[in-house]
């Protein structure tokens, strides 16, 4: 049997679906590098609730490195055990994930969990405390973790064998793009606008649940070709 090729991907067959999928790769790597660049950011600017970095006193040193913008905080332990909370959330809702795309769809399971991955990034600049901060991470970090096994599985079972390693293999391509654009929202924009790197990351995740509702091909159920 013939080898696929990337025409094949763009055929009218499965053109809008490689287009979603693609979109929804970009989209969910974008959320899922930004949320953890952005816990960091926000630990250690203390930018809760959109406020401002606190002043650094001026030293006295007239040296270069006195001048420079860049000047980090050291973390506490509150800030270390709210990011290690966080990231057991990436394997904390995995059985839920697994009920969701075998009982809703992948389609569906995945516009659900990106819609909340929008909701959740809105939340973190809600005025809350220390344990409600490690719980809108937690989420965020067990969201975004759902979306990437979600589309993962989606990927590999819509295309047919001959078409499924190049599918996956242009999708990982995107996949990266949306991680290499992650760091100038979460680091550098969010530096200037918080709120505004926020909506950026939200704004994303509604497009990535909207064109995973609207994905032609359910493929749950569904056997390999």
């Amino acid at each position: 049997e013939r080898r696929g090729r990337f025409k094949d991907l763009i055929h009218p067959k499965y053109l809008r679906t490689t287009l979603q999928i693609w979109i929804i790769w970009l989209g969910i790597a974008f959320a899922y590098y930004g949320v953890i660049l952005a816990s960091a950011e926000l630990l250690e600017r203390d930018l809760v609730c959109g406020s401002a970095a606190p002043p650094v006193q001026d030293s006295g040193d007239d040296s270069e490195e006195s001048h420079s913008p860049c000047r980090c905080r050291l973390f506490g332990p509150a800030a270390y055990q709210t990011m290690i909370i966080s990231t057991i959330g990436e394997i904390a809702l995995n059985p839920l994930n697994i009920l969701g795309i075998n009982f809703l769809g992948r389609r569906l399971s995945l516009s659900i969990t990106m819609g909340c991955t929008a909701l959740f990034f809105l939340l973190l600049n809600i005025c809350t405390s220390s344990a409600g901060m490690t719980g809108f991470l937690f989420m965020l970090r067990a969201l975004v973790s759902a979306n990437f096994n979600t589309i993962y599985i989606y990927t590999a079972e819509v295309y047919p064998t001959t078409m499924r390693a190049l599918g996956m293999g242009t999708s990982g391509s995107l996949c990266r793009v949306g991680a290499m654009v992650a760091p100038f929202i979460s680091q550098v924009l969010i530096s200037a606008s918080f709120i505004g790197a926020l909506c950026l990351f939200s704004s994303v995740c509604v497009i990535c649940a909207i064109s995973a509702f609207t994905l032609p091909i359910e493929t749950k159920g569904r056997a390999l070709q």
